[in-house]
């Protein structure tokens, strides 16, 4: 593995969708997938970190993964150092009109970067007069070197979600089977995971969500999305803190807080090691 002088943590923000496009760990240089071919303005742009509220990719009547990734956030505080660098986002969801969303919700998306590490986290505050139940979580695209060679630990003997696989009710030792075929699993649980990308190691623990997602195209569905260049399902694993089987409830007043912390670990592959 080749050695990495270290450079001041940075941030890449976005107001839009307060996505975090990208964050540079110093030593572990940049930890996300950002595509390239992403229309200028476009929101979300495919890559980084989108929030997901109040709805889960299609399970339910709102736009495909819900309200909070496509608005427009405002950054009330960022600051930089040499050894970190932070930014906070904040959002006010108020009632949508003819029922698609009827309540108010306030979101805060918290982000530092370190040398070492990144943290995440995202709080959610009822400030309506009624309960409202959400799914959703955070989205990160993990950069790899190559997926198919990647691998990552903490998942086995998990109860199990297989869209493509509805007879798998649990994960099997080893990784997920990316040789080019699509794969988007839902896990039962959400513990801590270990990513190998190829050149360098992750370790990715999440608190107060309840579920793992992991997604990456494959081969056909990558290469037909627009705003990926071909052959670029090769270069991310989507590995997502969510909470999707059992939606959050939350009467008027409460808070749920989610955090999802990447830490980049020593990491020195041996000859011949699939990692």
């Amino acid at each position: 593995m080749t050695s990495h002088s270290p450079t001041s943590p940075r941030l890449t923000p976005s107001r839009a969708g307060a996505q975090i496009l990208q964050a540079h760990l110093g030593t572990g240089g940049d930890i996300f997938y950002l595509s390239p071919r992403s229309p200028v303005g476009s929101v979300p742009i495919r890559g980084g970190v989108p929030v997901l509220f109040p709805q889960f990719a299609d399970r339910g009547p709102l736009p495909k993964h819900g309200l909070a990734r496509t608005a427009l956030w405002a950054l009330v505080q960022e600051s930089k150092s040499d050894e970190a660098h932070s930014a906070v986002f904040e959002l006010a969801l108020a009632p949508r009109p003819l029922g698609v969303w009827p309540h108010a919700a306030h979101l805060i998306l918290q982000a530092e970067a370190s040398l070492h590490g990144l943290r995440l986290c995202l709080q959610i505050t009822n400030t309506g007069s009624s309960a409202f139940s959400w799914t959703g979580g955070l989205h990160p695209y993990f950069a790899v070197d190559d997926v198919q060679t990647c691998s990552l630990t903490g998942l086995a003997g998990l109860r199990v979600q297989d869209r493509y696989d509805p007879c798998l009710s649990t994960e099997p030792g080893g990784a997920p089977n990316w040789n080019g075929q699509p794969v988007e699993r839902l896990y039962g649980a959400c513990p801590p995971l270990t990513l190998f990308t190829g050149s360098r190691a992750l370790a990715i623990t999440a608190n107060g969500f309840e579920q793992w997602m992991v997604w990456n195209p494959g081969h056909d569905g990558g290469d037909a999305l627009p705003d990926l260049p071909t052959g670029d399902w090769r270069r991310f694993v989507c590995i997502e803190p969510v909470c999707v089987s059992h939606p959050v409830s939350l009467l008027p007043g409460q808070v749920f807080t989610g955090t999802l912390d990447i830490r980049v670990l020593p990491y020195a592959p041996t000859s011949g090691e699939s990692a």
